[in-house]
């Protein structure tokens, strides 16, 4: 029978979501359940990506580039169920559901609506989750609007020593040249894997 867990609708910590289970840290992730039911042993995790997670820093990020299908986002959810399993707290979220949920928070008075698990979920995914998992990075809208609001979040967690999981089709440069120079000392600190 599958646990059920209640998202709180007050605000709570980093060491709060950090301090719940790892079954409850995984629920709140919100893995899409098209990904987090890839059986694991199907996956071969490339050398690169095995060890950044052996030698794994809180505050230290990845970037995973490559063409689309190549399984970038497989890679990347399993890094995050890694991570959590091994006690942070974590969220996936792809890079147009963030502008999204922005844009919806703007129409509520600061909060996200009831439709999303927590009004907080944007301050949660800022600055309090130990990792984030930005999937799609440069498929959204290229707005002005989103490309600086991506590039603020990339920069505002790694100012703040709080790991992000990046997945895009964007080369390294392209993706410093659509993001701004806010985001290169980010970038280029990141382990970058291209998967193929």
């Amino acid at each position: 029978m599958a646990q059920t867990f209640q998202t709180p609708t007050d605000w709570k910590s980093a060491a709060w979501w950090r301090n719940r289970s790892p079954e409850e840290r995984l629920f709140h992730a919100k893995i899409p359940k098209r990904f987090s039911q890839i059986p694991t042993e199907s996956v071969q995790i490339p050398a690169q990506i095995a060890k950044w997670l052996q030698t794994f820093e809180p505050g230290s990020s990845i970037f995973l580039h490559g063409k689309s299908g190549t399984g970038k986002t497989v890679l990347a959810q399993l890094v995050l169920q890694e991570l959590i399993a091994n006690g942070t707290s974590g969220r996936f979220v792809t890079a147009d559901r963030y502008i999204e949920m922005l844009k919806d928070q703007f129409d509520n008075d600061n909060l996200l609506p009831e439709m999303y698990s927590s009004p907080y979920l944007i301050k949660y995914i800022q600055g309090t989750f130990d990792v984030v998992l930005l999937d799609g990075v440069g498929q959204e809208r290229e707005t002005e609007f989103a490309t600086h609001e991506i590039g603020s979040l990339i920069r505002r967690r790694h100012e703040d020593m709080r790991t992000t999981i990046v997945t895009t089709t964007l080369g390294i440069t392209d993706f410093t040249r659509r993001y701004g120079e806010r985001v290169t000392s980010a970038v280029v600190e990141m382990e970058k894997v291209k998967v193929a």
